[in-house]
């Protein structure tokens, strides 16, 4: 049985979006200044110091919407980890990680759909 990576795949439509975003595991909080990338599924966190592939956690993230603020909350996994190497080469964003949202809460999807269609090009 061939036991090769599968190449990383998108199935929703992505935003270039800068967003801080705060990850909480446990009792330990992680907060990021640079997210971006979001869809739908979820979004890329830059840092040289990713959590590791599986790690869930609750996470918020900080949407700026033109005068607006909107915040998303929910449930998150880790699903990608960018290593300082790997993002120096090729069209990666650099370091991080990706989550993918598990759980969004309450009208939370409906949120982030708004700001991806409105930021959509």
């Amino acid at each position: 049985m061939d036991s090769a990576p599968v190449p990383f795949s998108r199935t929703r439509t992505r935003v270039r979006f800068a967003a801080p975003v705060t990850l909480t595991v446990g009792l330990a909080e992680h907060a990021y200044r640079s997210a971006y990338d979001i869809s739908m599924n979820g979004v890329f966190v830059s840092t040289i110091r990713p959590l590791l592939s599986g790690t869930r956690a609750r996470f918020t993230v900080l949407l700026q919407v033109g005068m607006r603020r909107e915040t998303i909350e929910g449930e998150c996994e880790v699903v990608r980890v960018v290593s300082l190497d790997d993002g120096l080469s090729g069209e990666n964003p650099g370091p991080g990680m990706g989550l993918k949202f598990l759980e969004l809460k309450e009208d939370n999807g409906e949120k982030l759909y708004q700001v991806i269609r409105h930021n959509s090009p």
